[in-house]
């Protein structure tokens, strides 16, 4: 008999799978979960633990160590041969480690698809025949080995689908070195076993009986734990492939967040939307077009993007519609095309005809000489005049075209001028003047009014960007154009002479070095910024100024495709921050000046007081109102006035602000969201209280005001008792004092002894949103005290202690390298969530009323999610800028994420900004679906997955 060898899960792997293609990318998981789940009992480790990489990435630096190491840990190499296997370079390096390291005797051969034939009389294998073999297998083995087979069967709809089982078995028999038989009857022998025993306590005919629905019972559950755990492994596929395209495109990577979210709503999915959310955070939206995208124009008021497509439709788009409309088709590819400063007139050629849409002319076809091809046309701001280059086809080299200007309104050419060179760009500097910008970077002018044409070119010389270097194109006001000069030199922006006589004018640059693809950099409309191609993907968008080097270079923006080469990307109208670009049947949107596609901005007029002072917020119950303390500013003013609460509206009408001036301290509500109350600070100042009393303001709600501790003396705490019409607060001497709602006024004053924490030394209170509960801390402990029975609950260790929340029934404490959940009264630690907070910072932690939702912010103002279970969901840019504290705030369904940014703090400063993100999964749904625009199409799906599409993995 021979002995059964196992590979314990706690020292290695008894097997590394190697093996290429998609089709075996979407197989192999199952066989994987299949091997390691095989029976066994329950208090012994799997049988097996097989090592894969399934992710699908470009092998790099870190996941080539990763293989290696898994190579070195196994036991068994299994080369999975195919044909994609036989052509893939990184199967031969695993298979040419393993043959360095270890005998051939230990490999495995299981044929997913191909051919292997094994040549007697050569003693090895077929070269010819042998079509998946991988080819560093030749010539390895004395004689013909064993090998297993995928086989596939159709199942009831007559779809074929592999035998999993068998495969696992099989492979795990050879690893093992045991007969496919024994390891199939290894969960029989076990229920043998199990049936004795049951057999001897209850006697044969009932354990008969027992046996049979356990088994029954067994198989069902074993059945849809195997579904669950393949949907499981296709869902985590689905995120990981998600997670790789957000640097280049973020639609796909949006649209399959959703997908792996639908079909497996766990925290790491959710995890997964957020993260697609908040990837190319300056990419908007996109819209979907019927064909490939050729020419792309922006109209100058930014209404209207304007598109050519490869089967000849020109279509429009007003950024922010969920589709494009088509206004018009000619026969051909759309080669170029303009429009007037509205939008409403587009000038289109495909080369052999042209059209016009829009305008007051009637006449939508203009003619094309024969043995002439158009391939530039250009339009005046109102839409009055046009302009049309052609190349003569028969002509010398000395005279390739023409330029011909068109009467749009009577469909006729005014005049025509000859062009000795092809041109990269015509652009109207107003309705008169046309400036032409050839491929040597020399610009004339042609004036529409006497026909007359001067040369403004930059430079006296040919070639004004260097021998060989592309010329862009004029900027749309005709000021500038860019030149694709030599990797590592910062890109260049010449200017045209004002006039034939004048001197060379000073070139300006755009702070960003020339990288290795050499398409031009794109101007916006005014030439004062400019986009830059980057090495591989993204763009950089920075000011053009007469600095070779700036002083800091931009940050690259990523999210979509952008094809430079083909002249497809446009700043949007006058815009310096909105861009459109184009790349197959996509457009995008970017808006440089959006945080990310989540944040709703709302200004509030709110300023920064010190570097340690942050503003206070606080949610309503329903978390549809902020209220906020913190410091006011008159624009007209150096100084600081004076305090400020600020209540505001939230979603779904932001438009309402209320203000009340000339107080702070900490707010609380009522426990049905009827009333608004405020523990009030004294006058920041003066030296004197502030009294209870009602302000005057038009809230839909009540709004309370709570008399103020000593002049001197601030309120560390505030609640509302939700069983009663009273009101508590604790200040910075230690004592607490109970309101009455109706008045205002002090009932009762007492001091909460009995602690471990030094009420003389408090640094840091709160009060739980149902008043009943006081936690408090010192530099070493944490109390937490029963307000209705004025008595310590609890003393917890606070030494590391940096913030302390109540979050509903549950009591957060972050320490240096973790957040901690209590239940309220600080006796029961219910879980640890790993967080390594900064103890220089100013932390603050938040989190929904069941604590389903925590947030924690560190010291550069970054915000780190986590759900119940402790996932990290992700991170958040910090939304204010480093030397301005901020407040987070999160609302009681954990639905909503709010933080508050005050402005800065000097003579006419902007006022702050509240900024309101869902982070709900159905709110980051609806979102990655609304800005993906169209779902991804059946071909998409399947050159991304390579696996069957679930019916839940879609949008909307």
């Amino acid at each position: 008999m021979p002995r059964r060898r196992t590979t314990r899960a706690d020292t290695g792997y008894g097997a590394f799978l190697s093996y290429s293609g998609d089709r075996d990318r979407a197989v192999l998981p199952l066989v994987q979960n299949a091997i390691e789940k095989l029976p066994r009992p329950w208090y012994r480790f799997p049988h097996l633990r097989i090592f894969l990489d399934y992710s699908g990435v470009s092998i790099g630096p870190e996941l080539r160590d990763k293989i290696v190491a898994g190579l070195s840990r196994s036991k068994w190499l299994v080369v999975v041969a195919s044909p994609e296997a036989a052509g893939s370079i990184w199967v031969d390096r695993e298979i040419e480690w393993w043959l360095a390291h270890r005998s051939p005797e230990t490999i495995l051969l299981v044929l997913s698809a191909g051919s292997l034939v094994w040549d007697e009389g050569a003693g090895d294998w077929d070269r010819a025949r042998s079509t998946a073999l991988p080819p560093r297998l030749f010539g390895v083995f004395a004689s013909e080995p064993v090998y297993k087979t995928i086989k596939w069967r159709e199942d009831n709809d007559g779809v074929p689908r592999p035998d999993i089982d068998a495969i696992a078995v099989g492979i795990a028999a050879v690893i093992r070195g045991v007969s496919e038989a024994d390891v199939k009857s290894e969960g029989y022998q076990q229920t043998k076993r199990n049936l004795r025993v049951a057999n001897v306590a209850v006697g044969a005919l009932a354990m008969l009986l027992v046996a049979a629905l356990v088994a029954a019972f067994i198989a069902l559950v074993q059945s849809n734990r195997a579904e669950e755990e393949a949907r499981i492994a296709t869902a985590r596929l689905m995120a990981s492939v998600s997670d790789t395209r957000m640097a280049t495109d973020v639609r796909a990577a949006l649209l399959l967040a959703v997908a792996a979210y639908r079909l497996d709503p766990s925290a790491r999915h959710h995890a997964a939307l957020l993260r697609a959310n908040l990837a190319g955070s300056k990419v908007a939206r996109y819209v979907a077009t019927p064909a490939d995208v050729t020419a792309l124009q922006s109209s100058a008021d930014g209404r209207a993007v304007v598109a050519g497509l490869a089967d000849g439709q020109v279509v429009t788009w007003a950024p922010g519609d969920p589709a494009t409309t088509s206004v018009g088709r000619l026969p051909g590819e759309i080669r170029s095309l303009a429009v007037a400063a509205d939008g409403r007139t587009v000038l289109a050629t495909d080369g052999d005809s042209i059209a016009l849409w829009g305008g007051n002319s009637g006449r939508p076809d203009l003619d094309v000489p024969d043995a002439t091809k158009v391939d530039l046309v250009a339009i005046s701001e109102s839409g009055k005049v046009g302009a049309v280059h052609r190349r003569d086809t028969t002509a010398a080299a000395g005279t390739p075209g023409a330029v011909d200007l068109i009467d749009i309104a009577a469909g006729r050419v005014l005049a025509s001028h000859p062009t000795e060179r092809a041109l990269t760009s015509m652009v109207f500097t107003d309705g008169a003047t046309l400036r032409l910008l050839d491929t040597n970077g020399s610009v004339r002018q042609i004036s529409l009014r006497d026909g007359a044409v001067v040369d403004l070119s930059p430079l006296d010389t040919d070639n004004a960007c260097g021998t060989g270097q592309d010329v862009g194109e004029l900027s749309a006001d005709g000021s500038s154009f860019t030149c694709a000069v030599l990797p590592g030199i910062p890109v260049p922006v010449l200017r045209p002479r004002p006039t034939p006589d004048a001197g060379r004018p000073e070139p300006g640059y755009v702070g960003v070095v020339m990288p290795s693809r050499s398409a031009p950099a794109v101007l916006s409309r005014s030439a004062r910024t400019a986009a830059v191609p980057s090495a591989d993907a993204g763009l950089y968008v920075a000011p053009v100024t007469g600095e070779i080097t700036p002083p800091q270079p931009p940050p690259l923006i990523t999210g979509a495709a952008v094809d430079f080469g083909r002249k497809l990307l446009r700043f949007l109208g006058t815009s310096e921050t909105q861009l459109v670009s184009a790349s197959g049947r996509l457009i995008t949107l970017w808006d440089l000046a959006q945080r990310d596609r989540l944040a709703k901005s709302v200004p509030v007029p709110i300023v920064k007081g010190c570097n340690r002072c942050p503003p206070s917020l606080s949610l309503s119950p329903d978390g549809r109102t902020a209220a906020i303390t913190g410091q006011a500013k008159d624009p007209g003013s150096s100084a600081l006035n004076s305090d400020v609460v600020i209540i505001q509206q939230l979603r779904p009408d932001s438009s309402r602000q209320f203000s009340i001036p000339g107080l702070s301290g900490i707010l609380s509500w009522r426990a049905d969201g009827g009333m608004l109350v405020l523990a009030a600070n004294p006058v920041s100042g003066y030296d004197r209280r502030v009294s209870a009393h009602r302000p005057s303001v038009q809230t839909p709600f009540e709004v309370a005001v709570l008399s103020s501790p000593p002049p001197s003396h601030t309120v560390r705490a505030a609640g509302v008792l939700s069983a009663s019409g009273t009101a508590v607060s604790f200040d910075d001497r230690g004592r607490v004092f109970l309101h009455d709602l109706a008045t205002g006024g002090v009932e009762t004053e007492f001091i909460p002894l009995g602690g471990a924490v030094d009420t003389d030394n408090i640094s840091e209170a709160r009060i739980d949103a149902a008043g009943e509960f006081l936690v408090m801390r010192d530099a070493d402990d944490i109390s937490v005290y029963d307000l209705s029975r004025q008595e310590i609950t609890h003393d917890i260790d606070g030494k590391d202690v940096q913030a302390i929340e109540f979050a509903g029934r549950h009591l957060l404490i972050q320490r240096k390298d973790s957040i901690e959940l209590w239940d309220r009264t600080g006796s029961t630690r219910e879980r640890t969530i790993v967080f390594r907070g900064d103890g220089t910072a100013n932390p603050q932690i938040a989190a929904a009323a069941d604590a389903t939702v925590v947030v924690a912010k560190g010291a550069t103002g970054r915000l780190t999610l986590f759900a119940a279970d402790g996932t990290n969901l992700g991170e958040l840019e910090p939304d204010a800028v480093w030397h301005v504290e901020s407040a987070v705030a999160v609302s009681a369904d954990g639905r909503y994420l709010v933080t508050v940014n005050p402005g800065p703090a000097f003579s006419g400063g902007a006022d702050g900004t509240l900024i309101e993100r869902d982070i709900s999964p159905d709110g980051l749904i609806r979102t990655a679906c609304e800005h993906a625009g169209t779902d991804l199409t059946d071909a998409e799906w399947n050159a991304l997955m390579g696996v069957a599409r679930p019916a839940q993995a879609r949008c909307p």
